[in-house]
């Protein structure tokens, strides 16, 4: 029995081992505004345990997070804009979003002011 305890162990350390990990970055940045936006809750959290999140604050060069592979929603809170969420598969080494853009809470009520007056139309 505490063979097969042992042996247990040894193949789950084996495949954590071996599981591939990805880097995602990305810089948000204001729809209007040369500034990134810093101090901004980054999260990944996995598709398939809703438990599972991987969290980081934003600086001045954005955010760097080292997750496994698999399927996460991202989602990005900043104090003053609209929470931002991405439904990404992680299945590279390395994944640059890039310049990831936020609107200001007015901003977002500008938008959806403006769909729900061309819906009226229709």
């Amino acid at each position: 029995m505490k063979r097969l305890f042992t042996l247990s162990i040894a193949l789950l350390f084996a495949a954590t081992a071996f599981a591939q990990l990805s880097a995602v970055s990305g810089q948000p940045m204001p729809k209007k505004g040369a500034e990134p936006i810093v101090d901004a809750l980054v999260t990944f959290t996995s598709e398939w345990d809703k438990d599972l999140k991987y969290q980081r604050k934003t600086d001045a060069d954005g955010f760097r997070v080292v997750l496994p592979q698999g399927g996460y929603l991202l989602t990005i809170e900043a104090a003053g804009y609209e929470t931002y969420r991405l439904e990404i598969e992680v299945d590279e080494p390395n994944i640059n979003l890039d310049v990831i853009t936020m609107l200001t809470v007015e901003q977002a009520a500008e938008r959806d002011a403006k769909r729900k007056k061309r819906a009226a139309r229709y």
